[in-house]
């Protein structure tokens, strides 16, 4: 079969769960079937893809005034905002092209929702990974009180987007049961055209080198991207409530910090809270190896917790919070993995 794969982000280096997700299904489907990649032109020099494509092609976003006039144009129209920044005149061309010459076309995520119809008359597999309405929605409930309007107002935008992909496709996928649910709980006619394809992390083997990293302390480590906010609000929770109190209980633990983007507010907090950040590490396996218990405080956000995954790859058990493990396809302490302890307040 010839497959297009459309992305609004280059795959390599693997830094969000888009990119995981785009690199998984090119590994996945590259072995059966003639995959092309298109993807935006990245703004350094890109890795070589790591699986064998037939082909992949790079679009050009429009110019920035272009993409501002789109923001602007979907507050008159209702389409989500976000739509607007993703705005590509070359996309829609190249994508209109290469379709015609597959048997499917799979497109990432909502906010590439404007050029569905570039697809022609071809199947069409839709994966929004998780729902970004749902992401928003719950955003709203912890974000700054004048930032909630909008919030809500651009999650409703969202749902729409979500939905008239939904129904325009063949098949949508997402990550989670909790994404799936949102979806149907506003279109349950949907049911048997929604499905849920999880995310996977393969187990990695701890190393002599990786053992050299282990504390003589026991450590608690929270990773993830730092400039994401639902990762933010846990992190700031961790530092003002629940680190205070473990330190005065188990003086002797560390806390590491860890991931992409940290802000310049986060990085006094960790250094006030007595943390430690480490921005970009090099080896997120070689710093949960040294880690004793990893953390998922999360109280909103959409799709899989990744942290999670990443840590019982590593062979770490997890302490997260009732909405991390609702993201996670199987039950809490699942014998798939290490343990996942499930807390609901700062004092368990």
């Amino acid at each position: 079969m010839k497959i297009l794969l459309v992305v609004s982000r280059y795959p390599w280096p693997v830094r969000r769960g888009d990119q995981m997700r785009a690199g998984q299904a090119l590994a996945a489907l590259t072995p059966e079937h003639e995959v092309t990649l298109l993807a935006p032109r990245a703004r350094r020099e890109e890795p070589v893809p790591p699986v064998p494509l037939a082909g992949s092609e790079s679009y050009r976003p429009s110019p920035l005034p272009l993409r501002l006039a789109a923001v602007a144009g979907a507050a008159l129209t209702g389409a989500p905002f976000q739509q607007g920044l993703f705005a590509s005149r070359d996309l829609a061309r190249r994508l209109r092209r290469l379709a015609a010459g597959v048997d499917l076309v799979i497109l990432q995520l909502s906010r590439l929702a404007p050029f569905a119809d570039a697809a022609g008359n071809r199947p069409l597999l839709v994966d929004l990974i998780d729902s970004l309405a749902l992401n928003l929605e719950t955003r709203a409930a912890r974000d700054r009180w004048w930032l909630r309007a909008a919030l809500r107002s651009e999650a409703r935008r969202l749902a729409m987007a979500e939905d008239r992909l939904a129904q325009r496709a063949a098949r949508t996928v997402v990550v989670a049961a909790r994404d799936r649910a949102a979806i149907l709980g506003r279109r349950p006619e949907l049911a048997d055209r929604v499905a849920v394809l999880p995310l996977a992390v393969a187990e990695r083997a701890v190393t002599a080198t990786s053992r050299a990293t282990r504390s003589d302390r026991p450590r608690a480590v929270f990773t993830g991207n730092l400039g994401y906010f639902p990762n933010r609000d846990a992190v700031r929770w961790l530092l003002d409530v629940i680190w205070p109190a473990l330190r005065r209980a188990r003086p002797e633990l560390e806390l590491v910090v860890a991931g992409d983007r940290p802000g310049s507010a986060l990085r006094a907090a960790a250094r006030a809270a007595g943390a430690t950040l480490v921005a970009a590490p090099a080896s997120l396996a070689e710093l949960l190896a040294g880690a004793t218990v990893a953390l998922a405080p999360l109280r909103c956000g959409s799709g899989v917790p990744v942290k999670i995954l990443e840590a019982w790859a590593a062979g770490v058990p997890v302490v997260g919070s009732p909405w991390a493990a609702e993201g996670l396809a199987g039950e809490a302490g699942d014998s798939a993995g290490p343990a996942l302890a499930v807390a609901s307040t700062p004092e368990e």
